[in-house]
């Protein structure tokens, strides 16, 4: 795993070694800073020579303002990298999640998705941006440290150094290792339940309130808080126990010194100066020692983000794409076939089987429909159609062809599905009408909102089709998003459209006229999805799914 997260950065390597550098130079000068007035204060005690005041004024103003210079160097090369880094993972992300779509969303969450995009990324992010440079440093100055202590007061004082530092290291890194490792993994996997609860109470909340189950979604809510909370707890006592021992260790570097230096200056064998040098390099070292905490914080949460985005990245697509695509020829001008030959399908990790055996073809610009209670299996029929998933057994066709051996991008060019709770983005009605057809004129764009009944509406509005809409069309009521949806899914004009429930939420008279008006508005296959039979009297065939079987049903008498 660790292999597979440096993986990550190798785009920014070169970023991450400058900020490195640069705050290798930073702490060194840092270090001086502390070292070169002990050096002094030894000197003047041993009524030694040091140089003039001038001298010392230009050498600690230098030294310190090498360190300003060079820590900007390090927070410019770091967060640049930092960005790079971002948009890298990000990028990497969604285009691993491009073959995956649109099944991953239904499998494992928008909310959960949402997190990892977004938490498990800046995690990622976190740990090389702000935590690998750090420790590459907490390796080297103490080295460093080590090496000149030996220099000055023998290869004792400097050995044990370092036995002092690796200990300090090794209780800084493993304090909690293992537990925060554990911690780390659940938080990842909560957070992401957490974001997808609340992704579905925002988007259910009409059903919530209409229901009365506020309470209820507040307590599965409460549930997850309360397991961020125990696992914050946790790892917030080892933080604390780091911090503890982060300070520790210098206390008793400092003890060590003086207990190996203080015989040594008495005996003669090294001076004043090189005793307070020694113990000015414990300091001196410790806000580079100080990166090892850090990274006993980070990595545990780095690896457990990664392997999260691995596990997605990594995922096999519920549809592959075929290694040779051919091309879907309309048996007529603006309209296809649609052939389902023995399709049974049951969504993957169910037991369920939705589909058992469905035979049914529907002929170019026939108009049909597709009833049946909730759960039957009408949608999963829209989702066959356009390869959100693959049958586990038989065939779907479009104007003759086996839709697995036409690109996704060109089956989906066939294929307009007008949902029941149409997605809506930010901006304007005239921009959501586009969103599927940008070349669209004005005239064709006006026809079909007169078709979708939608014209009476864009009137009273003061700026027409210019008229924002808020975040998902919050200004729209439900039936005029539907009927927005409806003319957006004219306008593309593809050689089938289905239409999920699109009447659901308008009232009677609305949704008779907008069937009325249906067939002037397109010359495609359409297929209705639907639970009400109001629905019918426009239609040519119909069929109805019970329990996963199709069978052909009579349409209900006119005026039914």
């Amino acid at each position: 795993m660790i292999g597979h997260l440096l993986s990550m950065a190798r785009g920014s390597a070169g970023l991450l070694a400058l900020s490195a550098a640069a705050r290798t130079v930073t702490l060194l000068c840092g270090a001086a800073l502390l070292v070169f007035p002990a050096w002094l204060v030894g000197r003047l005690a041993e009524g030694l020579s040091v140089p003039g005041l001038g001298t010392v004024i230009a050498v600690m103003i230098g030294l310190a303002l090498a360190k300003g210079l060079t820590r900007y160097a390090e927070q410019l090369s770091g967060h640049t990298a930092a960005f790079a880094l971002l948009e890298q993972l990000r990028v990497r992300l969604y285009e691993r999640l491009i073959p995956l779509a649109p099944a991953v969303t239904a499998s494992r969450g928008s909310g959960r998705l949402l997190s990892s995009a977004t938490r498990d990324v800046d995690r990622v992010e976190v740990f090389f941006a702000h935590t690998l440079a750090p420790v590459i440093t907490a390796v080297l100055l103490p080295l460093a440290s080590v090496g000149l202590a030996s220099m000055l007061a023998g290869a004792g004082m400097g050995i044990a150094l370092l036995i002092i530092y690796l200990a300090a290291a090794s209780a800084l890194i493993g304090i909690g290792r293992r537990s925060s490792r554990t911690t780390s993994t659940t938080q990842v996997r909560t957070r992401g339940s957490l974001a997808q609860e609340v992704s579905d109470d925002l988007r259910g909340r009409n059903e919530i309130t209409i229901f009365g189950a506020q309470e209820q979604r507040a307590q599965r809510v409460d549930e997850l808080g309360a397991q961020l909370a125990s696992s914050a707890r946790g790892a917030s006592v080892m933080q604390g126990l780091r911090a503890a021992a982060g300070q520790g260790w210098q206390v008793v570097a400092l003890f060590t010194v003086l207990l190996l230096g203080l015989p040594l200056v008495r005996g003669g064998e090294i001076g004043w100066t090189e005793l307070l040098v020694v113990l000015a390099l414990v300091p001196a070292t410790a806000p580079a020692l100080s990166a090892v905490e850090a990274l006993g914080i980070s990595l545990p949460a780095a690896l457990a983000s990664a392997a999260n985005l691995r596990d997605l990245e990594e995922s096999p697509p519920a549809v592959v794409e075929p290694t040779q695509p051919v091309m879907v020829h309309p048996e007529e001008p603006g309209a296809a076939s649609v052939s389902f030959r023995d399709v049974s399908f049951g969504y993957p990790g169910t037991d369920r089987e939705v589909l058992s055996g469905v035979d049914l073809r529907i002929e170019p610009g026939e108009v049909a429909a597709v009833i049946g209670v909730s759960g039957s299996g009408k949608s999963t029929l829209a989702s066959l159609l356009t390869r959100v998933w693959d049958p586990q057994q038989g065939q779907v066709q479009l104007a003759g062809t086996d839709i697995r051996e036409v690109s996704l991008r060109s089956l989906r060019a066939n294929i307009t599905v007008v949902e029941q709770r149409p997605v809506l983005v930010s901006g304007t009605i005239r921009e959501n009408l586009l969103l599927g057809s940008p070349a669209a004129s004005e005239q064709e764009i006006l026809a079909a909102c007169r078709a979708a009944c939608l014209e009476g509406d864009i009137a009273a509005m003061a700026e027409g089709l210019d008229t924002e809409l808020g975040a998902e069309g919050a200004r729209l009521s439900g039936g005029q998003a539907q009927r927005l949806a409806l003319a957006r899914g004219y306008l593309r004009r593809s050689p089938v459209l289905i239409l999920d429930e699109i009447t659901s939420a308008q009232d009677p008279l609305t949704q008779a006229e907008i069937l009325r008006r249906m067939p002037k508005a397109t010359n495609a296959t359409v297929i209705m999805i639907a639970h009400r039979s109001a629905v019918l009297h426009h239609v040519q065939t119909v069929y109805e799914i019970d329990q996963g079987l199709l069978r052909a049903a009579a349409r209900p008498a006119p005026g039914a």
